[in-house]
């Protein structure tokens, strides 16, 4: 990340600038390389121009043109070098760069006051080259560079007037046959050719450094917005991560760990705390950190009346200072900002439904580190951590109550298993005649009470298996299941009640099945309680249908079929509410613990599977199970 110090973020806004500019430092290089490889293209084009002239009739001699080719050729190749030699575009140092142009511009101009020397002096129609690298001299550097190569060229063109005048040169008119053009015939019209030459070079450094300087101000200006909408990204996403967080993250400790570690990623600063008020607002209690700050207030505790700063923030004013000064007396714990050098701080308060519940710190090393914008994301940020927190509150209030529940619900059923299992054995011995002869009205009325007390004790297993599985205690390891080996034990446990009661009973399954991740005992249970409520709520005559297959998407799918009773529709939204029956069920049959299905929900959840219903009331109905498989050694 921009901007990091030892292993934590603390950059300053608009970090990213930084980036852009390396962008277009790169086109510098660009441009600078381009130049190296135009001028490949110059001694050739010079000695090809002697040689054409000479053909047309040009009488100067080639010679001179020659050396300046072979000059161009030589410092053209040493640059060339230079730029191979670190293997990189010339160098990452842009001043290099830049001292590198001037020095490529000034070994130009030598050359084509060379050329202009030897092509007639003042009079050259080679003189306006030097517009070409005064444009590309105010383009590559800055305006004072281009000013400046404007004013050697204006300066060199009237030495070079001088000094030809003067004789302290030969002058080198161009020469056609016997005649020589491209003469100054006076002192006036050099003058007058040297002034429109300055007056057109200066325009055009004037022009270009004006449509440069405004394009860089632009370019300035859009980097500035990508930048900011980068960022104003970047915290919309941190809000988004930190809304996902108050459905989803159940646990206060993950919850202040995830959005103190967001919030310090997103905002670019040195630490993020949160410190809770207690229910009597007497404390704050510091209750996460993150980055460098997470050893400085661990666990530390700030009485409210003792500190005027939290007091004002508890009543809803956010505090923000961007240059803390030694001995800070506001701060309880300035010392240890000072320690970490934390220079601005910014602290916002947690609240929920207009009420105050902790406040939330950032922490920087910069001084006047944080904006109106800043201050403004972070108070949304602190409603969206507070609304959070609550959240995760309730949830862990409510699980607390559920595993009390829970214990109730183990502790009650213990109790009550051994003396009704003590009952249903004495109803054995009555009912055996042991106690003496029972008439017919004794037996039926017994027969009642150890029906009674069967359910009973039925009852207290299942609620027994739902508080273990919602406990854990009956998802431990899981291990590949072999569904074909389940298949033949249900056929075997049901077959001869289901031809008692003169049902129709399939169970049919492939001879290969994947196995499935998960407890062998825990998926036979739950097949057991639907094979036995369609046997139960399916009349003589009937069938029960049940069938293993791979299912789509690498499942093993289970259905159980049935030509029973079937499940009015407007029974099954309660379908897997505990203690629920539909009312034909109980018509059919009175007893019944309204469990059974809760207990199969329970497993197919647990294993990650799926679970759906199909009924028509009268005609029958269908659960069809969707367990993942395992496929290849791996869990899918």
């Amino acid at each position: 990340m921009p901007g990091m110090h030892s292993e934590y973020s603390d950059r300053k806004p608009l970090a990213g600038i930084e980036k852009y500019k390396r962008v277009i430092f790169g086109e510098l290089i660009d441009r600078t390389q381009w130049f190296i490889r135009l001028r490949w293209f110059v001694p050739p084009v010079i000695a090809l121009t002697v040689v054409v002239g000479r053909l047309s009739g040009f009488t100067n001699s080639p010679l001179p043109f020659f050396l300046i080719a072979l000059f161009i050729l030589t410092y053209n190749l040493i640059f060339y070098l230079i730029g191979q030699k670190s293997r990189q575009p010339l160098t990452s140092r842009r001043g290099y760069i830049l001292k590198f142009n001037r020095f490529q511009f000034t070994l130009d101009y030598i050359a084509i006051f060379m050329l202009i020397h030897f092509t007639g002096g003042t009079a050259s129609p080679l003189i306006f080259l030097f517009i070409f690298h005064i444009i590309s001299a105010s383009i590559l550097l800055s305006p004072g560079s281009g000013y400046g190569f404007a004013t050697l060229g204006v300066a060199g063109m009237i030495a070079l007037y001088l000094a030809e005048s003067s004789g302290q040169l030969r002058f080198h008119p161009l020469c056609f046959g016997e005649n020589a053009l491209a003469t100054v015939q006076s002192p006036v019209q050099a003058a007058l050719i040297l002034t429109f030459f300055a007056v057109s070079i200066y325009l055009t450094v004037f022009f270009i450094t004006s449509i440069v300087f405004t394009i860089r101000q632009r370019i300035s200006r859009l980097v500035q917005l990508t930048e900011a909408v980068r960022c104003l990204n970047e915290r919309l996403n941190s809000l988004y991560s930190m809304t996902e967080a108050i459905g989803s993250v159940k646990n206060l400790k993950t919850l202040f760990n995830m959005v103190t570690s967001e919030l310090c990623q997103v905002m670019g600063v040195l630490g993020i705390s949160v410190k809770l008020l207690s229910e009597d607002g007497r404390l704050l209690q510091y209750v996460a950190a993150n980055g460098l700050v997470a050893n400085v207030f661990k666990s530390k505790v700030i009485e409210v009346a003792k500190s005027p700063l939290n007091r004002d923030i508890i009543n809803g004013k956010p505090f923000v200072t961007g240059r803390i000064k030694p001995g800070e007396m506001m701060f309880q714990f300035g010392e240890d900002l000072a320690a970490a050098d934390i220079q601005s701080v910014l602290f916002v308060p947690l609240m929920v439904k207009n009420k105050v519940i902790g406040i939330v710190g950032a922490y920087c090393r910069h001084a006047e580190r944080f904006s109106a914008e800043e201050v403004d994301f972070f108070r949304r940020a602190a409603g969206l951590v507070a609304v959070a927190i609550e959240n995760a509150r309730s949830y862990e209030a409510i699980e607390k109550l559920m595993n009390e529940r829970n214990r109730f619900m183990m502790h009650v059923s213990h109790n009550l298993r051994s003396p009704l299992a003590a009952m249903i054995s004495m109803l054995d011995v009555v009912r055996g005649g042991y106690q003496g002869e029972l008439n017919a009205r004794q037996s039926e009325y017994l027969r009642r009470i150890d029906r009674r007390a069967r359910t009973m004790i039925r009852m207290i297993n299942e609620l027994l298996t739902l508080s273990k599985g919602r406990d854990g205690q009956q998802t431990g390891a899981f291990h590949p299941v072999d569904v074909i080996l389940i298949a033949n034990r249900i056929r075997r446990t049901f077959q001869d009640e289901a031809r008692q009661k003169g049902l129709r009973f399939e169970i049919t399954a492939p001879e290969i099945l994947p196995p499935i991740q998960g407890s062998a005992d825990m998926i036979e249970q739950a097949l057991e309680n639907l094979v036995s409520n369609a046997i139960k709520y399916t009349g003589s005559g009937g069938t029960v249908k049940v069938e293993f297959l791979e299912g789509p998407g690498q499942t093993v799918q289970i259905q159980i079929s049935d030509t029973g009773i079937g499940i009015p529709e407007e029974a099954r939204k309660n379908l897997f509410t505990e203690f629920f029956r539909a009312e034909n069920a109980r018509a059919m049959d009175e007893i019944g613990t309204g469990l059974g299905l809760v207990i199969v929900k329970q497993t197919v959840d647990q294993h990650n599977g799926r679970i759906i219903v199909e009924s028509t009331p009268d005609q029958g109905t269908l659960f069809v199970i969707s367990f993942p498989a395992v496929i290849n050694g791996g869990h899918t």
